[in-house]
């Protein structure tokens, strides 16, 4: 979609209170209506009606400029609209109504005078309102539908086997849902992709003359592949960063009447962002899976001496190599992809990056030291160990600590999780936090805890909320606030309940995005004690997530992975049609994968002295002499100049199995001409 930036003509002539010369003063658009008027559709800005978006869905995309705006708040999406096209034009079919009487017959949809905006100014671009986009979801899909991409095509048309229909239908349901109940936030003022530490303490941050999509992380961004035909152009004030993750702001008042505010952010990273067993270990280039920096922030107005800002990061992810697990079965055990050589680069290149990002890494590991978590926890330690020993990451920057959480609070003691504090109370003094007032940055934080288990998520919320309350008591008692630090958080009435309220609502939200439940060991969180309860609830939910991993999460995946960039419409298709999502390099990696067995097969099977003419990957019958089948698989074929070989290669070996030697003198004739292997999708009709 192109975009395409310039004066609208009806508004070449408005007053500006721009000086000539000055540039245009950026603002960020804070609520539009969709509009009409006879150049098109118009998103039209309701707090600054004199700005225009011109929406053309034959592919332009055009921005009007002047004037400001601004708002301070942080929203969640609950609700979510989808805009069906027209899948002749490629234009959008939308039912219009008149500002004033509609006219008889006319369908409203439900619109009201009350619905229109009392602030619109009455020009003929508003004199139009589109009143629906398709129905507003609010509640789950059994009590809601969506019109498909291709709602507007002839009814009479022949839908054969090849039909894309329900898939789009499934795709814009898929995509409604994950943005609406999956815990998508934004704000116009407060940059969410970045921590306080990152953004210097800038409040607001667009004190620097800046807007948030020119300063947002990329890491964090979730909505900013679905913006860049509008970034490409330079449209930012109509692109507003959203992250997925979790925002929790609760207010207190001290006994001394001091008032402060605690806030838990949590930003998933988009890099190798999916579903619990669709998405684990990490990418080639040392992004991980389920990836979330959090951050509490205490905010205190202390009257004369202004606020003070203290932010302290804590980091989750995946365990960083090539692994994998299946969700076949309730507890499936993980299995370690490729060489340690490549895993080596991979868990160094993270390693580097977060170094880089964040300083000094105390790695806490949370899996079992024994059974099948030990697969990957043991290997964890082994490449840590080999990235320090060959330099490949400082040793000073990096701790690595073990710490088998089911061992240590078997019997429901969940109270030793305090011991894990104190053992790592210098850790936690050492790694500080940041502090902020007014101008003054006072302290930084130098380091992070970056803790893991399997899933990333309940013992792993459980930890990071217990090195948060510490620090949070040592904010309050460094600020003079906490005048018993001996007693802890539980010297102030309903501070410490809060507090485990907010850690444990961020933990059901990190769940529900990657596993699809509320987080597991919540009653602890929430009530600093385990009791039988909720042991039964984490039953259910083990239940839960095995469903939902086995029916959903691969749909889920590929639609997160289009939503991202990673995969066109065509490899979400192929998702419903193979019941499995595909990884974003999974084409590099076969690449290579077919390169090395080609060379093998090569190796193997041509004798000394044969002149290669062909050497390439072909799909193959699974079975030898069979003419017909419905499977198909790789061989590699090798045409020299004496005979023609065909190769079964067998990946996960990494070896040759079987192969057929066809002498040439034997060949009579070839047979070729198109080969249509799959009839389930319209791209592979095409021959």
């Amino acid at each position: 979609m192109a975009v395409e930036l310039e004066q609208p003509p009806t508004q070449q002539h408005a007053r500006s209170s721009r000086k000539k010369g000055e540039e245009p003063v950026q603002v960020q658009i804070k609520q539009s209506i969709l509009c009409l008027s006879e150049d098109g559709y118009h998103l039209q800005s309701i707090d600054f009606p004199e700005k225009h978006l011109l929406v053309r869905f034959d592919g332009h995309v055009k921005a009007y400029d002047c004037g400001t705006i601004g708002g301070c708040n942080t929203y969640e999406i609950s609700s979510v609209m989808a805009l069906p096209l027209d899948y002749q034009s490629g234009k959008a079919r939308l039912q219009t109504w008149r500002a004033n009487n509609p006219e008889p017959g006319e369908d409203n949809v439900g619109q009201t005078d009350q619905d229109r905006p009392n602030n619109l100014p009455n020009d003929p671009i508003a004199n139009w309102i589109s009143p629906q986009i398709t129905k507003m979801l609010r509640r789950g899909r059994a009590e809601s539908s969506i019109p498909s991409i291709n709602e507007t095509m002839d009814t009479n048309q022949t839908q054969g086997p090849g039909s894309v229909e329900p898939m789009e239908r499934r795709i814009v349901d898929e995509i409604v849902r994950l943005f609406r109940s999956s815990g998508v936030f934004y704000s116009y003022t407060y940059d969410l992709t970045r921590s306080l530490q990152t953004k210097g303490g800038h409040l607001p941050d667009n004190s620097q003359g800046l807007l948030l999509s020119q300063t947002a992380c990329h890491d964090y961004w979730f909505n900013r592949n679905l913006l860049q035909p509008l970034i490409k152009q330079g449209a930012y004030e109509w692109t507003l960063p959203m992250i997925q993750g979790c925002v929790q702001v609760a207010a207190c008042t001290a006994v001394n009447g001091d008032n402060f505010h605690v806030s838990v952010i949590s930003r998933r990273c988009v890099h190798r962002i999916g579903m619990r067993y669709e998405r684990r270990g990490a990418n080639s280039e040392g992004y991980v899976a389920n990836f979330v920096e959090t951050e509490q922030i205490l905010a205190i107005d202390t009257g004369g001496q202004g606020v003070h800002y203290c932010s302290f990061i804590q980091t989750r992810g995946s365990i960083p190599f090539l692994w994998k697990q299946s969700s076949s079965s309730l507890h499936p055990a993980p299995v370690v992809v490729g060489s340690d050589d490549d895993n080596v680069v991979v868990c160094a290149a993270h390693l580097r990056r977060e170094i880089k990002r964040l300083g000094r890494q105390i790695l806490v590991n949370l899996v079992e030291h024994k059974g099948r978590e030990a697969v990957v926890g043991s290997k964890y330690a082994t490449l840590v160990g080999i990235c320090v020993a060959d330099d490949l990451v400082d040793a000073q920057f990096v701790r690595y600590i073990p710490w088998d959480f089911h061992r240590e609070t078997h019997g429901m003691r969940f109270e030793n999780i305090k011991q894990l504090v104190a053992q790592l109370q210098h850790e936690i003094s050492n790694v500080g936090y940041y502090w902020h007032s007014g101008t003054q940055e006072l302290t930084a934080q130098n380091g992070v805890f970056r803790i893991n288990c399997m899933d990333c998520l309940d013992r792993t919320n459980v930890v990071q909320s217990a090195f948060a309350r510490f620090v949070l008591n040592e904010q309050l008692v460094r600020l003079g606030v906490h005048t018993a630090p001996e007693k802890g958080l539980a010297a102030y009435d309903g501070l410490e309940q809060m507090l485990n309220h907010l850690w444990a609502n961020n933990g059901d939200y990190i769940s529900r995005q990657y596993a699809g439940t509320s987080a597991m060991k919540g009653d602890f969180t929430r009530t600093g004690k385990r009791n039988i309860g909720g042991v039964v609830s984490d039953a259910s939910y083990s239940i839960a997530r095995l469903w939902i991993s086995t029916f959903r999460d691969y749909f889920s995946q590929s639609v997160l992975d289009f939503i991202m960039g990673n995969h066109n419409a065509e490899a979400v298709y192929r998702t419903l049609v193979d019941l499995r999502s595909h990884e974003p390099d999974q084409a590099i990696q076969l690449t290579r994968a077919r390169q090395a067995a080609i060379e093998a097969s090569v190796a193997i099977v041509v004798n000394d002295g044969e002149v290669i003419h062909v050497a390439c990957i072909v799909q193959s019958s699974l079975s030898l002499n069979t003419a017909r089948t419905c499977e198909e698989a790789d061989a590699v074929l090798i045409l020299t100049d004496l005979a023609v070989y065909i190769c079964r290669y067998h990946y996960q070996m990494e070896k040759v199995t079987e192969f057929l030697n066809i002498d040439l003198a034997r060949l009579r004739a070839i047979q070729h001409g198109a080969y249509i292997t799959d009839t389930k999708t319209p791209q592979s009709l095409d021959p």
